[in-house]
């Protein structure tokens, strides 16, 4: 077999393309903005391959688009371009290079660009950009050659290809991550504001220990809690669970704090307050969501509760003899379902030495390694057995016996727990 020979001339060209190359990779190296890198991109390969313009792609799998980073000659933000569609969305789909000498030729380029951009494309060479593992990751569209471009352009720009595809995932996982550090910040922020709608409850009032928490299973949780103090000793205690979880939920629950910070001010009645609550949720979010809500008023000289129970867990009461009783007459659905609901409250009388119990379904729905949940009739059995016990012993008896009993299993939902001791 003979071996070509190389001429010294093409040998010089072949170092110089290489050194070019090399050149272009440090620079692509020198930022992880991705603005700025796909700026440099297009400068290296303006001053290599003579272009007009140029533009580059990255492409967004989850939406199936292609977004501009960088678009020279053209003031609009961003160009989206779903992938399949025109020259450019084309070469990621099918990762293949297109070199068109003659644009409107081409059955396959979209004309609308240009007239929206008072351009005119003759001709167009389009590459994909592809990662480490080969796959698409952008496409460099170049318009408008100033020469022809020769052999030795195709391998400059399939060479620098890489390198390319390289820079523009890093730069893109460091945006990943930038973004990710300034959301975790927000959350936290989130966080934050949320802790500090927790209210000032006493330790009692009028003769009633109270003891309360309030444990959010993520950054933010859909758990409320309030405590308003009243005259002659009385005492309202709010309590409600978001449906859904997340910043979703989070919201609600800002919005659910400052409806009844505003409406106790100015109404007491368990029943009013939960049928005004109920109306507004029904005109400030939408369908999907609700809330379960409890709102009891306390009134302890005459030891007596009202509330009023809209879809959530039943509170029960444990008598001095150790007697067990659910409080889980009337009510009506959860607030925020069905516009004009009237809810009925009860009234119940507590015999001195009684202890009363409030939760969110995070307290009964915990479940063990096992995957059984803790439940009513444990909780129960819980409180009737220290009938002797303060609230706050009764409080933390509960919260170390669902921590036990859950074990190194994660809270899948936030837990608020109130322990009111007569």
């Amino acid at each position: 077999m003979t071996t070509p020979v190389i001429t010294q001339q093409e040998a010089l060209r072949s170092v110089y393309r290489m050194r070019r190359i090399l050149e272009a990779a440090k620079i692509l190296n020198s930022t992880l903005d991705l603005a700025e890198l796909t700026a440099i991109i297009l400068r290296i390969v303006q001053d290599e391959v003579g272009v007009d313009r140029g533009t580059v792609f990255v492409v967004d799998r989850a939406q199936g688009l292609l977004r501009s980073v960088v678009a020279q000659g053209i003031e609009l933000n961003e160009i989206v371009v779903p992938l399949g569609h025109g020259i450019a969305g084309t070469v990621a789909a099918r990762g293949d290079m297109i070199d068109i000498v003659d644009a409107y030729a081409d059955s396959r380029f979209d004309s609308s660009f240009d007239a929206v951009l008072g351009y005119r494309t003759n001709d167009l060479f389009c590459m994909p950009i592809v990662n480490r593992s080969g796959a698409v990751v952008g496409v460099l569209e170049l318009l408008n050659r100033t020469r022809p471009l020769l052999e030795e352009d195709r391998e400059f720009l399939a060479g620098v290809s890489v390198h390319i595809g390289l820079a523009l995932e890093n730069a893109s996982m460091h945006l990943e991550i930038v973004e990710k550090r300034k959301i975790e910040k927000e959350m936290l922020l989130a966080r934050e504001i949320q802790q500090n709608f927790y209210p000032n409850i006493p330790e009692s009032r009028s003769g009633v220990q109270i003891c309360a928490s309030c444990v959010m299973c993520d950054a933010v949780g859909g758990d409320y809690l309030d405590y308003f103090k009243l005259p002659e000793g009385r005492f309202i205690v709010t309590l409600g669970d978001v449906s859904g979880k997340g910043i979703g939920a989070a919201l609600v629950m800002s919005s659910l704090h400052a409806t009844c910070r505003a409406l106790v001010r100015h109404v007491q009645s368990p029943e009013q307050i939960t049928n005004i609550v109920n109306e507004t949720l029904i005109e400030t979010t939408t369908a999907q969501t609700f809330v379960t809500f409890l709102v009891m008023l306390i009134d302890p000289q005459a030891r007596r509760i009202h509330f009023v129970r809209a879809g959530h867990h039943p509170p029960f009461m444990v008598e001095p003899s150790g007697k067990l009783v659910w409080l889980d007459q009337g009510g009506g659905p959860p607030v925020g379902l069905f516009s004009g609901t009237k809810y009925g409250g009860e009234v119940r009388d507590i015999p001195e030495g009684s202890t009363l119990v409030i939760c969110t379904d995070g307290v009964i729905d915990a479940e063990s390694a096992e995957g059984e949940l803790f439940g009513n009739e444990r909780l129960g059995a819980l409180v009737a057995g220290n009938p002797g016990a303060s609230a706050a012993e009764i409080h933390n008896t509960i919260q170390e016996s669902v921590r036990d009993f859950a074990g190194n299993r994660k809270p899948t939902d936030d837990s608020t727990l109130i322990v009111l001791k007569f």
